[in-house]
């Protein structure tokens, strides 16, 4: 298991560069002159990865059910360090969306078999359930956001293109973990087990998961709006109109992964909170938390955009709004995280399947994201990207509500009586 999140810690870091590096490329791709990059060309190389993710993430999860999990998950690193290898010689928009499809390939094979492993070495204890789950979300939150995504600005800074060799050094890494480390005694069920469609169908049939799905679908389509949107904003573009945005000024690559940075790492506090909550707390209370955050956070990002360069004071306390909300969203995470476990109870045959609906309905909600903030960013600029995460926590919060009164019909008895005794 040590290996497995240190596998995840350093793929997503991996992961994290690569999309990080990818911003600044575009940039250095347009001011070459070899390419001009909108923010709608930025939205449809985007969608190529949470597509390829959507569509692959089911794919692998079957065939990790049949061939076993391990080989699967080796794919994972693999893709990856194919696409960071492209990307430097990717100067037109199809290779560009080549290497994304290859960074979507690398996570669709990579989630699914490695949420199997941790729902089958996790199903005997609810309280080791929610730390694990957690360090899984801090792997993959502190490599995507944190790590990644502060390496990338200082490698561009000093190796320039090289970096994107440097970053293939770190898939080599995470690709050791898996090989030499993870230790998977996964059988595969009987070829011909009975029933598979049918269980599946009853899957996505109970109510409670139908309604947990546009709450999920909701959450990361909030994540699609801002990554890589808001990175791209932030760093300024032509061809958005600018007027009365603060935050549309244009700021140096390496203050935004800062930025970025810290707020990722507070985040990284609330997932360990949260997450060593399980036993204390619904998971739908904790997501709950995390809606309501989104709000507040949304309300600091509106105020801080009417500001100007000189209200440093009015800044920096808004900024530290922002960061304190972060500890209570991202216990959203685990929290869905350890409700699809939950629910993998009972489908032990088919673990990887049914793990792989954490990435299907990730990927969907962030094609759906992406493609909205594509369009509101040229229109609106920040202030676009605000009022599309407004209107995802109103679907959000609306079928999360419904759902905390039916969870029950979805939850294996055990878990029932275990969460009954803090409800």
């Amino acid at each position: 298991m040590r290996s497995l999140l240190l596998g995840t810690l350093t793929l997503r870091t991996a992961t994290g560069t690569t999309g990080a590096l990818l911003i600044v490329w575009n940039k250095y791709l347009n001011s070459t002159g070899e390419v001009s990059i909108t923010p709608v060309d930025l939205a449809t190389i985007t969608l190529a990865f949470y597509v390829t993710e959507l569509i692959g993430s089911p794919i692998f999860g079957i065939i990790a059910d049949r061939v076993g999990r391990k080989p699967v998950m080796l794919l994972g690193p693999l893709f990856g360090l194919a696409a960071v290898l492209l990307t430097p010689f990717a100067a037109t928009i199809p290779l560009l969306i080549c290497t994304r499809l290859l960074e979507g390939s690398s996570t669709a094979a990579s989630v699914p078999s490695i949420l199997s492993y941790v729902a089958a070495n996790t199903s005997h204890d609810e309280k080791l359930r929610g730390r694990v789950v957690t360090l899984f979300e801090v792997a993959t939150l502190g490599g995507l956001l944190v790590a990644g995504t502060a390496l990338a600005g200082p490698l561009w800074e000093i190796f320039g293109t090289s970096a994107f060799a440097i970053n293939g050094g770190i898939y080599l890494l995470s690709l050791a973990f898996f090989a030499y480390g993870v230790k998977d005694e996964h059988t595969a069920p009987p070829p011909h087990d009975e029933g598979r469609l049918r269980k599946y169908a009853k899957l996505f049939s109970q109510r409670g998961i139908l309604l947990f799905v546009p709450t999920w679908v909701s959450i990361n389509a909030i994540i699609g709006v801002w990554v890589p949107q808001g990175l791209n904003l932030l760093l300024g573009d032509a061809g958005v109109d600018t007027t009365g945005q603060f935050l549309l000024s244009g700021f140096p690559f390496v203050i935004i992964t800062t930025a970025f940075a810290f707020v990722a790492l507070v985040g990284g506090g609330g997932l360990f909170f949260w997450g060593n909550r399980f036993a204390n707390y619904r998971r739908t209370t904790i997501l709950l938390f995390g809606l309501i955050a989104f709000v507040v956070a949304m309300s600091a990002v509106f105020l801080m955009n009417r500001l100007t360069g000189t209200d440093l004071l009015l800044i920096g306390a808004l900024f530290a709004t922002i960061c304190a909300s972060m500890f209570f969203i991202a216990g959203a995470t685990p929290a869905a995280l350890g409700f699809l476990a939950d629910v993998s109870e009972r489908y032990q045959a088919d673990r990887s399947a049914v793990m792989g609906l954490y990435s299907i309905f990730l990927g969907l909600g962030q094609v759906i994201g992406v493609k909205v903030a594509g369009d509101l960013a040229t229109s609106f600029g920040v202030d676009g990207l605000v009022y599309a995460t407004l209107g995802f926590l109103v679907i959000a919060g609306s079928f999360l509500l419904i759902l905390r009164r039916v969870e029950h019909e979805i939850l294996p008895t055990t878990l029932q009586r275990q969460r009954a005794a803090h409800d």
